[in-house]
């Protein structure tokens, strides 16, 4: 009788309710991107790094880290100043190289990171009065003229001098011969090299400089770029060679 009571005054027992077991009740989490499957494994703290990117031993394995949360690879900030295509070609052509990246892995990066990378240098001329002749005055011929070069000449000078130093090669040898290895020991080929590492640290040195000069922060360390909102790329040696 008073189970009648209640009901008509609106209370309903708990017990027909039918609550949801709380392992059905939780909403299942969404797939990760491509670009991230891997970053869980990744150990910032043990890695070594250089201008593109991160890279750890895991056993027979290697992990690689293109930048990390709101930082940008300086190399890869680089080659995305502005919208070329041979630039975006031959970046795409270095991650595959340098971290066993898919092409699906890439396309992944590129369409979560398209708002904060694509053509990202183009507007930052806007942060800086361009004067009508250099006048020194720092005394340092670079900190005095790299402020003022152009987004777009920016980005040929460090595309070019970057290429020239990482050229993937489109040959790969299990083993190379002896005549190979004497040849390519030749002193020539050293001088090339040399020269060619150095113009790539001084294109380093001058982008830090230009993005600073612009507002920017760079990491000059650990070669980094801060562009808020930039999600890296993760990827790993063994995915690629035993898919």
């Amino acid at each position: 009788m008073l189970d009648k009571i209640l009901r008509k005054l609106g209370y309903v027992p708990a017990s027909a309710l039918h609550p949801v077991p709380d392992d059905v009740a939780q909403p299942a989490e969404p797939p990760r991107a491509l670009h991230q499957l891997s970053a869980d494994a990744f150990d910032y703290e043990r890695a070594s790094g250089d201008s593109l990117c991160f890279w750890h031993e895991d056993g027979d394995d290697v992990q690689y880290a293109l930048g990390r949360d709101d930082w940008v690879p300086i190399a890869v900030a680089g080659f995305c100043l502005t919208a070329n295509r041979q630039c975006r070609t031959w970046l795409d052509d270095h991650l595959r190289a340098r971290t066993w990246a898919t092409p699906e892995i890439i396309d992944s990066w590129r369409l979560a990171n398209s708002t904060v990378l694509d053509a990202f240098g183009s507007g930052l001329d806007e942060r800086i009065s361009f004067p009508s002749r250099l006048h020194p005055t720092t005394g340092i011929a670079e900190q005095d003229t790299v402020p003022f070069v152009p987004a777009v000449e920016m980005a040929e000078l460090f595309a070019l001098m970057w290429q020239r130093a990482h050229l993937v090669s489109p040959f790969l040898f299990l083993a190379n011969s002896d005549p190979y290895v004497t040849l390519h020991s030749h002193h020539v080929l050293r001088s090339v090299h040399q020269a060619n590492e150095h113009a790539t640290e001084r294109a380093v040195a001058w982008l830090s400089i230009w993005l600073e000069a612009r507002g920017l922060t760079v990491d000059r360390k650990l070669e980094l770029v801060r562009l808020p909102g930039y999600q890296p790329l993760s990827s790993r040696s063994y995915d690629e060679m035993w898919p």
